[in-house]
């Protein structure tokens, strides 16, 4: 079966998505590294799929941006 990219998911189908917990889930959409849900009706948080993979390619580079960051700083200081 194949899904659809656009496809809405719960908070308990987003963490299986990204392989974390539920808890770790609300913890990242709560420090803004996943984004907020959309409310269909009260009390029915729904994240899309590809608004996660956007939000998740985002965070894995975060890391590689900061080194660039910080080695660029290191050079402008040394000479």
């Amino acid at each position: 079966m194949q899904t659809a990219p656009n496809l809405p998911l719960t908070a308990q189908e987003a963490a299986a998505e990204l392989g974390i917990s539920p808890a770790a889930f609300w913890r990242a959409v709560a420090t803004g590294r996943m984004p907020a849900p959309c409310y269909p009706a009260p009390r029915a948080p729904w994240w899309y799929r590809n608004e996660l993979s956007a939000a998740l390619a985002a965070t894995r580079a975060l890391p590689s941006e900061a080194k660039a960051s910080r080695k660029a700083s290191r050079l402008a200081a040394a000479g």
